[in-house]
Protein backbone atom coordinates (compact mmCIF):
# COMPACT_ATOMS: atom_id res chain seq x y z
CA UNK A 1 0.00 0.00 0.00
CA UNK A 2 1.57 2.91 -1.17
CA UNK A 3 0.00 5.30 1.80
CA UNK A 4 1.54 2.50 4.32
CA UNK A 5 5.17 3.19 2.64
CA UNK A 6 4.54 6.79 2.76
CA UNK A 7 3.70 7.01 6.32
CA UNK A 8 6.72 5.01 7.21
CA UNK A 9 8.59 7.56 5.38
CA UNK A 10 7.01 10.82 7.08
CA UNK A 11 6.64 9.93 10.59
CA UNK A 12 10.14 8.20 10.67
CA UNK A 13 11.97 8.83 14.16
CA UNK A 14 14.01 11.97 14.22
CA UNK A 15 17.54 10.10 12.99
CA UNK A 16 16.19 6.87 11.39
CA UNK A 17 17.93 6.09 8.19
CA UNK A 18 15.64 4.87 5.50
CA UNK A 19 16.56 4.82 1.76
CA UNK A 20 13.38 4.32 -0.65
CA UNK A 21 14.20 2.15 -3.21
CA UNK A 22 11.17 2.60 -6.00
CA UNK A 23 12.63 1.66 -9.53
CA UNK A 24 10.89 3.49 -12.50
CA UNK A 25 7.84 1.88 -13.63
CA UNK A 26 8.36 1.04 -17.42
CA UNK A 27 6.10 0.95 -20.02
CA UNK A 28 6.02 -1.47 -22.32
CA UNK A 29 2.25 -1.49 -23.78
CA UNK A 30 0.87 0.85 -21.51
CA UNK A 31 0.28 3.12 -24.17
CA UNK A 32 -2.17 1.11 -25.51
CA UNK A 33 -5.73 1.73 -23.87
CA UNK A 34 -6.68 -2.02 -22.81
CA UNK A 35 -6.96 -3.58 -19.23
CA UNK A 36 -4.82 -6.29 -21.14
CA UNK A 37 -1.90 -3.88 -22.26
CA UNK A 38 -1.97 -2.44 -18.33
CA UNK A 39 -1.83 -5.70 -16.55
CA UNK A 40 1.29 -6.73 -18.96
CA UNK A 41 2.97 -3.94 -17.75
CA UNK A 42 2.23 -4.32 -13.97
CA UNK A 43 3.59 -8.16 -14.52
CA UNK A 44 6.20 -6.94 -16.10
CA UNK A 45 7.82 -4.39 -13.14
CA UNK A 46 7.23 -6.39 -10.75
CA UNK A 47 8.42 -9.96 -12.36
CA UNK A 48 11.33 -8.42 -14.66
CA UNK A 49 11.88 -4.96 -14.17
CA UNK A 50 12.39 -5.29 -9.75
CA UNK A 51 14.14 -8.00 -9.38
CA UNK A 52 16.86 -7.02 -11.50
CA UNK A 53 16.86 -3.58 -9.53
CA UNK A 54 16.92 -5.26 -6.25
CA UNK A 55 20.32 -7.41 -6.74
CA UNK A 56 21.87 -3.84 -7.31
CA UNK A 57 20.81 -2.81 -3.87
CA UNK A 58 23.89 -2.15 -0.99
CA UNK A 59 24.10 -5.72 0.49
CA UNK A 60 26.51 -4.83 3.51
CA UNK A 61 24.43 -3.12 5.79
CA UNK A 62 21.38 -2.37 6.98
CA UNK A 63 17.53 -4.41 6.76
CA UNK A 64 15.13 -4.53 3.86
CA UNK A 65 11.58 -3.81 4.46
CA UNK A 66 9.05 -4.54 1.97
CA UNK A 67 5.86 -2.47 2.35
CA UNK A 68 3.36 -5.11 0.44
CA UNK A 69 2.96 -8.75 0.68
CA UNK A 70 2.10 -8.75 -2.95
CA UNK A 71 5.91 -8.37 -3.88
CA UNK A 72 7.62 -10.44 -1.10
CA UNK A 73 9.08 -12.30 -3.71
CA UNK A 74 11.46 -9.60 -4.01
CA UNK A 75 12.97 -11.33 -0.97
CA UNK A 76 14.15 -13.77 -2.84
CA UNK A 77 16.65 -11.82 -4.37
CA UNK A 78 18.12 -10.01 -0.68
CA UNK A 79 20.06 -11.74 1.68
CA UNK A 80 18.57 -13.89 3.98
CA UNK A 81 17.34 -12.96 7.78
CA UNK A 82 17.68 -8.98 6.67
CA UNK A 83 14.27 -9.02 5.27
CA UNK A 84 11.03 -7.87 6.68
CA UNK A 85 7.78 -8.23 4.74
CA UNK A 86 4.24 -6.00 6.03
CA UNK A 87 1.57 -8.40 5.14
CA UNK A 88 -1.62 -6.84 5.10
CA UNK A 89 -3.82 -9.65 4.47
CA UNK A 90 -3.47 -13.17 2.97
CA UNK A 91 -6.22 -12.93 0.49
CA UNK A 92 -3.82 -12.98 -2.08
CA UNK A 93 -2.41 -16.39 -1.04
CA UNK A 94 -5.86 -17.68 -0.97
CA UNK A 95 -5.67 -19.96 -4.32
CA UNK A 96 -2.30 -21.77 -2.48
CA UNK A 97 -3.89 -21.84 0.92
CA UNK A 98 -7.62 -22.67 0.53
CA UNK A 99 -7.39 -23.45 -3.83
CA UNK A 100 -11.21 -25.28 -3.31
CA UNK A 101 -12.00 -21.67 -2.44
CA UNK A 102 -10.20 -19.84 -4.97
CA UNK A 103 -9.77 -21.55 -8.35
CA UNK A 104 -7.05 -20.09 -10.50
CA UNK A 105 -4.78 -21.19 -13.79
CA UNK A 106 -1.95 -23.02 -12.29
CA UNK A 107 0.57 -20.31 -13.93
CA UNK A 108 -0.97 -18.17 -11.49
CA UNK A 109 -0.74 -20.03 -8.44
CA UNK A 110 2.98 -20.84 -9.16
CA UNK A 111 3.55 -17.12 -9.66
CA UNK A 112 1.76 -16.36 -6.34
CA UNK A 113 3.68 -19.35 -4.34
CA UNK A 114 6.72 -17.95 -5.60
CA UNK A 115 5.75 -14.63 -3.76
CA UNK A 116 4.44 -16.92 -0.66
CA UNK A 117 8.02 -18.88 -0.72
CA UNK A 118 9.19 -15.22 -0.43
CA UNK A 119 7.38 -14.54 2.62
CA UNK A 120 8.37 -17.21 4.22
CA UNK A 121 11.91 -16.21 3.92
CA UNK A 122 11.30 -13.09 5.96
CA UNK A 123 12.85 -13.18 9.02
CA UNK A 124 10.32 -10.13 10.36
CA UNK A 125 6.38 -10.21 9.56
CA UNK A 126 4.32 -7.02 10.37
CA UNK A 127 0.51 -7.25 9.90
CA UNK A 128 -1.98 -4.82 11.35
CA UNK A 129 -4.25 -6.95 13.16
CA UNK A 130 -3.47 -9.68 15.92
CA UNK A 131 -6.47 -11.83 13.88
CA UNK A 132 -4.11 -11.92 11.13
CA UNK A 133 -0.94 -12.86 13.11
CA UNK A 134 -3.22 -15.76 14.23
CA UNK A 135 -4.06 -16.83 11.26
CA UNK A 136 -0.24 -16.29 10.11
CA UNK A 137 1.05 -18.45 12.98
CA UNK A 138 -1.30 -21.09 12.14
CA UNK A 139 0.08 -21.68 8.66
CA UNK A 140 3.47 -22.93 10.58
CA UNK A 141 6.08 -20.84 9.00
CA UNK A 142 7.17 -18.36 11.47
CA UNK A 143 7.64 -18.19 15.28
CA UNK A 144 5.16 -16.13 17.57
CA UNK A 145 8.49 -13.21 18.12
CA UNK A 146 8.76 -13.02 14.46
CA UNK A 147 5.47 -11.55 13.78
CA UNK A 148 4.25 -8.04 14.90
CA UNK A 149 1.33 -6.62 14.95
CA UNK A 150 1.43 -2.39 14.04
CA UNK A 151 -1.83 -1.23 13.24
CA UNK A 152 -2.65 1.24 10.65
CA UNK A 153 -3.01 4.95 11.49
CA UNK A 154 -5.63 7.64 10.36
CA UNK A 155 -4.00 10.28 8.49
CA UNK A 156 -4.66 13.79 9.35
CA UNK A 157 -6.91 15.14 6.23
CA UNK A 158 -9.90 12.59 8.07
CA UNK A 159 -11.07 14.27 10.74
CA UNK A 160 -14.89 15.43 11.84
CA UNK A 161 -14.04 19.21 10.96
CA UNK A 162 -14.12 20.11 7.22
CA UNK A 163 -15.79 20.48 3.81
CA UNK A 164 -18.41 18.12 3.33
CA UNK A 165 -19.77 16.60 0.25
CA UNK A 166 -23.97 17.59 -0.34
CA UNK A 167 -26.69 15.19 -0.74
CA UNK A 168 -28.04 11.65 0.43
CA UNK A 169 -26.07 8.97 -0.07
CA UNK A 170 -23.89 5.82 1.52
CA UNK A 171 -20.73 5.22 0.52
CA UNK A 172 -18.51 1.98 -0.30
CA UNK A 173 -14.59 3.00 -0.60
CA UNK A 174 -11.95 0.50 -2.06
CA UNK A 175 -11.80 -1.85 -4.91
CA UNK A 176 -14.54 -3.54 -6.92
CA UNK A 177 -12.51 -7.21 -6.71
CA UNK A 178 -14.54 -9.71 -5.95
CA UNK A 179 -14.12 -10.25 -2.13
CA UNK A 180 -14.86 -6.77 -1.66
CA UNK A 181 -18.52 -8.62 -2.30
CA UNK A 182 -20.21 -5.24 -4.63
CA UNK A 183 -22.54 -7.67 -5.61
CA UNK A 184 -24.28 -7.62 -1.95
CA UNK A 185 -23.58 -3.92 -2.04
CA UNK A 186 -25.24 -3.16 -5.20
CA UNK A 187 -28.32 -5.75 -4.44
CA UNK A 188 -28.54 -4.26 -0.65
CA UNK A 189 -29.00 -0.90 -2.08
CA UNK A 190 -31.76 -1.92 -4.24
CA UNK A 191 -33.71 -2.77 -1.62
CA UNK A 192 -32.71 0.37 0.24
CA UNK A 193 -33.91 2.42 -2.77
CA UNK A 194 -37.68 1.60 -2.21
CA UNK A 195 -37.79 2.77 0.76
CA UNK A 196 -35.78 6.05 -0.08
CA UNK A 197 -36.52 7.71 -2.93
CA UNK A 198 -33.19 10.26 -3.12
CA UNK A 199 -30.62 8.05 -1.76
CA UNK A 200 -27.47 7.21 -3.77
CA UNK A 201 -24.80 5.29 -3.70
CA UNK A 202 -21.66 6.38 -3.91
CA UNK A 203 -18.62 3.92 -4.46
CA UNK A 204 -14.87 5.65 -4.35
CA UNK A 205 -11.96 4.44 -5.91
CA UNK A 206 -12.91 1.20 -7.19
CA UNK A 207 -13.75 0.08 -11.53
CA UNK A 208 -17.00 -1.95 -11.81
CA UNK A 209 -17.24 -4.94 -13.82
CA UNK A 210 -18.86 -5.90 -16.50
CA UNK A 211 -21.00 -8.16 -14.06
CA UNK A 212 -21.21 -5.45 -11.74
CA UNK A 213 -22.46 -2.87 -14.54
CA UNK A 214 -25.15 -5.06 -15.70
CA UNK A 215 -26.15 -5.68 -11.88
CA UNK A 216 -27.04 -1.96 -11.67
CA UNK A 217 -28.71 -2.23 -14.96
CA UNK A 218 -30.85 -4.85 -14.14
CA UNK A 219 -32.08 -3.17 -10.70
CA UNK A 220 -32.81 0.03 -12.88
CA UNK A 221 -30.12 1.71 -10.58
CA UNK A 222 -27.95 3.78 -13.16
CA UNK A 223 -29.04 7.17 -12.11
CA UNK A 224 -29.07 6.45 -8.37
CA UNK A 225 -25.51 4.99 -8.44
CA UNK A 226 -22.08 7.23 -8.72
CA UNK A 227 -18.62 5.82 -8.93
CA UNK A 228 -15.32 8.53 -8.49
CA UNK A 229 -11.63 7.47 -8.99
CA UNK A 230 -8.06 9.05 -8.46
CA UNK A 231 -9.56 10.80 -5.52
CA UNK A 232 -6.91 12.62 -3.09
CA UNK A 233 -7.31 12.28 0.68
CA UNK A 234 -9.14 15.45 0.92
CA UNK A 235 -11.88 14.38 -1.49
CA UNK A 236 -12.24 10.93 0.24
CA UNK A 237 -12.74 13.01 3.77
CA UNK A 238 -15.47 15.01 2.14
CA UNK A 239 -17.42 11.80 1.02
CA UNK A 240 -16.84 10.45 4.22
CA UNK A 241 -18.39 13.20 6.05
CA UNK A 242 -21.22 13.62 3.89
CA UNK A 243 -22.42 10.40 4.43
CA UNK A 244 -25.29 9.41 5.87
CA UNK A 245 -23.13 5.83 6.30
CA UNK A 246 -20.34 3.86 5.16
CA UNK A 247 -21.09 0.27 3.92
CA UNK A 248 -18.63 -2.46 3.60
CA UNK A 249 -19.74 -5.60 2.46
CA UNK A 250 -16.44 -7.57 2.32
CA UNK A 251 -16.32 -11.02 2.65
CA UNK A 252 -12.34 -11.28 3.40
CA UNK A 253 -10.14 -8.15 4.60
CA UNK A 254 -7.19 -7.95 5.98
CA UNK A 255 -7.84 -4.55 8.40
CA UNK A 256 -10.70 -2.51 6.85
CA UNK A 257 -8.78 0.77 6.86
CA UNK A 258 -12.22 2.75 5.77
CA UNK A 259 -13.82 2.42 8.76
CA UNK A 260 -11.66 4.04 10.62
CA UNK A 261 -11.27 6.60 8.40
CA UNK A 262 -14.90 6.98 8.47
CA UNK A 263 -15.43 6.72 11.94
CA UNK A 264 -12.50 9.53 12.58
CA UNK A 265 -14.86 11.42 10.24
CA UNK A 266 -17.79 11.38 12.54
CA UNK A 267 -19.92 9.21 10.21
CA UNK A 268 -21.14 5.85 11.21
CA UNK A 269 -20.20 2.40 9.50
CA UNK A 270 -22.12 -0.95 8.13
CA UNK A 271 -20.17 -3.96 7.97
CA UNK A 272 -19.67 -7.37 7.31
CA UNK A 273 -18.98 -9.38 10.69
CA UNK A 274 -15.55 -9.88 9.56
CA UNK A 275 -12.81 -10.32 12.95
CA UNK A 276 -10.44 -8.30 11.39
CA UNK A 277 -13.52 -5.56 11.18
CA UNK A 278 -14.46 -5.92 14.56
CA UNK A 279 -11.02 -5.26 15.86
CA UNK A 280 -10.63 -2.17 14.50
CA UNK A 281 -14.01 -0.99 14.97
CA UNK A 282 -15.22 -2.48 17.69
CA UNK A 283 -18.95 -1.39 18.92
CA UNK A 284 -18.66 1.83 17.18
CA UNK A 285 -19.54 -0.47 13.98
CA UNK A 286 -22.90 -2.16 13.14
CA UNK A 287 -22.35 -5.36 11.91
CA UNK A 288 -24.51 -7.74 9.49
CA UNK A 289 -23.48 -11.38 8.22
CA UNK A 290 -20.99 -11.85 5.07
CA UNK A 291 -22.91 -12.26 2.50
CA UNK A 292 -25.92 -11.45 3.63
CA UNK A 293 -28.12 -8.81 1.21
CA UNK A 294 -31.55 -8.56 3.85
CA UNK A 295 -29.58 -8.53 7.25
CA UNK A 296 -27.17 -5.57 5.38
CA UNK A 297 -30.11 -3.46 3.93
CA UNK A 298 -31.83 -3.58 7.23
CA UNK A 299 -28.52 -2.20 9.13
CA UNK A 300 -28.03 0.54 7.18
CA UNK A 301 -31.66 1.04 7.38
CA UNK A 302 -31.66 1.23 10.88
CA UNK A 303 -28.82 3.82 10.54
CA UNK A 304 -30.44 6.00 8.53
CA UNK A 305 -33.53 6.28 10.67
CA UNK A 306 -31.42 6.19 14.00
CA UNK A 307 -28.43 7.47 13.00
CA UNK A 308 -25.69 7.65 15.56
CA UNK A 309 -23.88 10.93 16.90
CA UNK A 310 -21.38 12.25 14.89
CA UNK A 311 -18.79 13.23 17.43
CA UNK A 312 -17.17 10.26 18.07
CA UNK A 313 -14.14 11.98 20.58
CA UNK A 314 -11.13 10.42 21.05
CA UNK A 315 -11.21 8.13 17.87
CA UNK A 316 -8.45 9.37 15.88
CA UNK A 317 -5.93 9.47 18.79
CA UNK A 318 -6.30 5.76 18.62
CA UNK A 319 -4.64 5.46 15.52
CA UNK A 320 -1.25 7.03 14.90
CA UNK A 321 0.37 6.96 11.64
CA UNK A 322 3.11 7.98 14.47
CA UNK A 323 2.95 5.16 16.12
CA UNK A 324 3.00 3.16 13.12
CA UNK A 325 6.22 3.91 11.67
CA UNK A 326 7.99 3.94 15.17
CA UNK A 327 7.30 0.86 15.90
CA UNK A 328 8.56 -0.78 12.76
CA UNK A 329 11.64 1.48 13.42
CA UNK A 330 11.68 0.15 16.53
CA UNK A 331 11.67 -3.48 15.45
CA UNK A 332 14.20 -3.19 12.80
CA UNK A 333 16.82 -0.95 15.81
CA UNK A 334 16.67 -3.79 17.73
CA UNK A 335 17.89 -6.65 15.52
CA UNK A 336 21.34 -7.83 14.96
Amino acid sequence: MDLCADMLVKHAPQGTPIDVFLPKYQKILGLVPSKMARNFDRWYNRWKVYPKEVVKLPKKTGFFHIMDHSYAHLANHLPKGRVGVYCHDLDAFRCILKPETEKRPEWFRKMMGRVFDGLIRARLIFCSTAITKKNLLDLGHWEHESIHVVPYGIAEEFRVDGNRESGEYILHVGSCIQRKRIDVLIEAFGLLSKKNSKLKLIQAGGNFSGEQKKQIQNLNLEARVEQRQNLTRDDLARLYRGARTLVITSDAEGFGLPVIESLACGTTVVASDLPEIMEAGGKLVSYFPKGNVGSCADAVQAVLENPCPKQLLGFQEKWSWKVFSAAICNVYSNMK
